[in-house]
């Protein structure tokens, strides 16, 4: 029913024209050079001001199907900042006429040049329809106003009454059990995606006419986490600043605020205890939708990013870019189209976004030890976004440059596969402010899965972290591991002596016992000791989402050591199968080379765990020469 709801809410949206109320335009044909004309844009507060503008030419053909108009602002704030990111948008009029918006600049330029996107390029966009399809496969699925509020009142009462249902039956709703199989490095992963969506950064030093860059105004965030937002959105084309400034979410909202030509527009990528929001300005309000930049914001195509009104401080002057200083008020309307010579804004949609909680423990005195926060559900930055809140919260929570192990229980609820609980454990040498220490967390890999996985696109309902921490260095380094001889029958049980070293213990060796199969007579076998969260298992090829989340999970303490015995044989890893110590030739028969779907053959191991209770590190490794004959 939910569903079917859906398509009928995505067909309205698509199959209904826009209402739009009529705009008196000026075209390119119509402009001639010296024409005087004015803007408006927001340089303090929320009221626009008007800015004369002069024009100096068309440029014809400045993108594909789009020109550019040149132009003068001979303004006394403006002579003084030049090119203004935060400005896009902002229209600009001829003869009292619209003509299209502020959008680009010089980088490097001394003077007031601006250029300007042409309204008619700008308009061709607000009727653009929506595809809903794209919105599933982005992983989202913006609603109408007031929808929220009204399923969140159903789902209430859904829970209210399973939960008689289970006090009844006795039987209590715990989490679905799930298996996994590797931890994934959380940035890396966000850093494949960006890589496919950005443009590359123009050469230092070379004038080129660019887009007057979308600011991204960072609030709450500690030096750390916003050097990694700051770098990661860099790649989108955003330029992130440390400029304070909250608000911007329901709580704070100001029933009264509207959008207005001329007036400041926020898009909202993370807001909560933390917040980072564009800023640009609004072109044209037409009824329900809006178009603003006269550029792209990161030229995605197609999205669902929550809007909100905005407030400017100030307009700074600098030298590298200026830009407009504000801040978010109240949360209106999704982003829903990122083109090229604009974005297009739905005041009447609300867009999905990811709620995050962090709970530290273990922190004595911390003023502030539960954040909360919402990231946009869009594939691309879910996971950073809420990996740079995470990296904030523990970087303002805990701030020692000391010893200390963490253990973080995760909770990813995803749709449709219910809520995955994680725990991970880790160590830093130099405390938990430094973002590699968090980056492996497998609640990261669950959420980039869930929206990018090849079998079927989920959204990402929220997730919790509650990150314990005990200041002290409780880490073995594994130091080496030998035995009381090189040569070892078939079939025996060989004693092996591993050793392990704290800080401020003496070295302690500890007896392992590992089993010599006879397959391996005549042969030689590797032995290798590990922590035992950097041995798991091989897992079948995935054949669904649920495969890759199972995958995930599987995981093992790494307080416990593993001890890997490498046989000299191999196995084939296929999908729904793996199969262990195959023959030579029933590996070629099953290993088809002409298939599409091609099994993949891993080397064949047996494996042990040993409980130790220290965290581990480190890897020994040791190497048998097994007779081919057990001695008589």
């Amino acid at each position: 029913m939910f569903r079917l709801l859906f398509s009928i809410c995505a067909l309205l949206v698509t199959a209904i024209a826009v209402a739009r109320t009529p705009v008196d335009t000026i075209g390119t044909a119509e402009l001639r050079p010296g024409m005087k004309g004015y803007g408006l844009t927001v340089m303090r507060g929320m009221k626009p001001e008007r800015f004369d503008v002069e024009l100096i030419d068309v440029l014809k053909n400045f993108r594909p199907n789009q020109d550019l108009l040149l132009i003068k602002t001979p303004h006394p704030r403006l002579n003084a900042t030049k090119s203004v990111a935060g400005m896009s948008g902002s229209p600009v009029y001829f003869e009292g006429k619209l003509a299209g918006a502020y959008a680009y600049g010089w980088s490097f330029g001394v003077e007031p040049v601006a250029g300007v996107t042409p309204i008619a390029s700008m308009l061709a966009e607000i009727d653009r329809p929506i595809d809903p399809e794209i919105w599933k496969r982005m992983g989202t699925r913006p609603t109408l106003l007031g929808q929220k509020a009204q399923k969140a009142k159903k789902k209430s009462k859904r829970r209210a009454a399973a939960a008689r249902r289970s006090a009844r039956s006795g039987t209590p709703a715990g989490l679905r059990a799930y298996l996994g199989e590797e931890r994934h490095d959380a940035l890396w992963a966000l850093r494949a995606h960006a890589k496919k969506t950005v443009r590359p950064a123009p050469s230092e030093g070379v004038p080129r006419l660019l887009p007057a860059a979308t600011p991204i105004m960072l609030s709450g965030f500690a030096d750390t986490a916003a050097d990694l937002l700051t770098d990661e959105l860099s790649r989108f084309g955003l330029i992130a600043t440390q400029a304070g400034g909250g608000g911007g979410t329901k709580a704070s909202a100001h029933p009264g605020d509207r959008f207005v030509d001329g007036g400041a527009i926020g898009v909202q990528l993370i807001r909560g205890d933390v917040t980072a929001t564009g800023i640009g300005t609004v072109t044209h309000v037409a009824d329900r939708r809006l178009v603003a930049f006269g550029h792209p914001m990161m030229n995605v195509g197609q999205t669902a990013l929550p809007t909100c009104t905005a407030r400017v401080l100030h307009m700074l002057a600098s030298d590298r870019i200026s830009f407009k200083i504000a801040e978010a008020r109240t949360p209106l309307g999704a982003l829903v189209h990122d083109r090229q010579a604009a974005i297009v804004v739905d005041t009447q949609l609300e867009a999905d976004t990811v709620p995050v909680t962090v709970r530290i423990h273990g922190v004595q005195g911390a003023p502030k030890t539960t954040w909360n926060y919402e990231v946009v559900a869009q594939r691309a930055m879910t996971p950073m976004l809420a990996f740079a809140g995470m990296v904030n919260a523990v970087r303002a929570t805990a701030v020692d440059r000391t010893e200390v192990m963490f253990r973080a229980e995760t909770k990813v609820k995803i749709e449709g596969h219910g809520t995955i609980s994680m725990t991970d454990e880790g160590y830093a040498g130099g405390g938990v402010r430094s973002p590699r220490a968090l980056a492996g967390l497998r609640m990261f890999s669950a959420m980039d899965a869930a929206m990018g996985n090849p079998f079927e696109r989920a959204r990402v309902l929220g997730a919790e972290v509650d990150l314990h921490l005990r200041f002290g260095d409780e880490v073995a380094d594994i130091l080496d591991v030998t035995a009381p001889y090189t040569e070892v029958d078939p079939g025996a049980d060989v004693e092996l002596y591993v050793t392990l070293r704290r800080f401020g213990h003496d070295d302690e060796v500890r007896p392992i016992t590992v089993h010599i199969p006879r397959s391996a007579a005549g042969q030689k076998v590797d032995i290798v000791v590990q922590p035992a969260d950097l041995a798991l298992p091989e897992q079948p090829k995935p054949e669904s989402l649920r495969d890759i989340l199972d995958a995930i999970q599987v995981g093992a303490p790494a307080t416990s050591l593993a001890v890997t015995t490498k046989l000299p044989s191999r196995g084939l890893r296929m999908r729904g199968h793996v199969v262990h110590r195959l023959p030579g030739s029933v590996l070629d028969t099953l290993q088809v080379k002409n298939s599409s779907d091609k099994a993949s053959s891993f080397t064949a191991y047996s494996r042990k765990r040993i409980p130790f209770g220290h965290m581990l590190d480190g890897i020994a490794k040791i190497q048998l020469q097994v007779r081919h004959e057990p001695r008589r």
